[in-house]
């Protein structure tokens, strides 16, 4: 069965898929099934028909293109119309991703299957992932979703929580990915679909979707990367971006930094944040400086390079992976 793919997601590869497209140089909002408006705490999608109300404490992902409606267009026919974040006082928030998916790529596939099958795949990705539910039917507004659930392992000891929940409508699914720290604030989550109105039977046929104006890098479902729409026979992407917890949880040999001595003797301490390049193999290939104090970073990149990870496995086959690390130095105290 051909899955949903839900990655946590990257620089990835735009396929062309069977939505007419609109020449490059046409550009009428008004007939794009890729632009919404965001106004009044609402998103809007006049193609497809839809609004969305955005709960609450909720805030558009700084994701470019988000905050001006433009969706993220994903591998396999797939669309992220809009994606939301709760932030907390941990190591990770709660995320929603609004996405569609033509439903021509899963032929014969109910929203069900395509639920079950999406939280399937994605549970056999990577090792520590466990299956809470499979689908099971849910109504928001009178509509039928289906909604399924996993878990996997993040830092600290801690566990992320992930759901799909979909319904069809006029060829597409559409619904939504959410990310939570605990399983009620899974179901809140998902409960903003309570927000989610149709107000027609199915796309403006006359709508098409244009030239990729977002952002070809996404955050859903806690993995940074391609988001809903990879079926099977899919492209995979060259690399994918992870969320720092992510990582950590694939890590497999850390090298402590060597504490510098001019450092020491001048009492600095803190933390020093890399962006990492994370080969096939788990290697460390690239580091780079985010920030921190230029008498620690050289320490904590010099021990970066020699850490190591399992490799981070998409649809079955290795990919390189871009990530954040964190390095810590902190004096001890007499």
């Amino acid at each position: 069965m051909k899955c949903l793919r839900l990655v946590i997601a990257t620089a990835i590869l735009i396929q062309a898929f069977a939505w007419p497209q609109l020449p490059g140089d046409v550009r009428s909002d008004d007939l794009r099934l890729d632009r919404g408006t965001i106004a009044n705490g609402t998103y809007t999608n006049n193609c497809f028909g839809l609004s969305f109300s955005i709960p609450e404490g909720w805030q558009v992902s700084a994701i470019p293109g988000f905050a001006d409606g433009k969706a993220l267009h994903t591998p396999g026919g797939g669309l992220g119309l809009i994606t939301i974040d709760r932030h907390r006082d941990k190591s990770f928030g709660d995320r929603i991703a609004l996405t569609a998916t033509d439903a021509s790529k899963y032929s014969g596939t109910t929203a069900q299957g395509f639920v079950s099958g999406s939280v399937q795949q994605n549970v056999n990705a990577a090792p520590g992932r466990e299956m809470i539910r499979d689908a099971f039917a849910v109504e928001y507004r009178g509509r039928q979703f289906f909604r399924a659930d996993y878990k996997q392992p993040f830092s600290n000891a801690s566990t992320m929580y992930i759901g799909f929940v979909y319904t069809q409508y006029g060829g597409y699914f559409i619904g939504e990915t959410v990310m939570a720290e605990s399983p009620e604030a899974a179901d809140q989550a998902a409960d903003s679909l309570r927000g989610l109105s149709f107000q027609k039977d199915q796309p403006d046929p006359k709508c098409v979707i244009g030239p990729n104006e977002g952002s070809t890098m996404g955050v859903i479902g806690g993995i940074i990367g391609s988001s809903p729409g990879t079926g099977s026979n899919s492209g995979v992407p060259l690399r994918v971006r992870v969320s720092q917890g992510v990582s950590q949880g694939l890590l497999t040999t850390k090298v402590e930094p060597e504490y510098p001595d001019v450092a020491r003797k001048a009492r600095i301490q803190g933390t020093v944040l890399l962006k990492t390049t994370i080969d096939t193999n788990g290697d460390v290939e690239e580091v780079s400086l985010i920030s921190g104090h230029p008498l620690l970073a050289p320490a904590a990149i010099d021990a970066v390079k020699h850490w190591k990870y399992k490799p981070y496995l998409l649809n079955g086959r290795a990919v390189k992976v871009e990530t954040t690390v964190s390095v810590v130095f902190q004096l001890q105290t007499n």
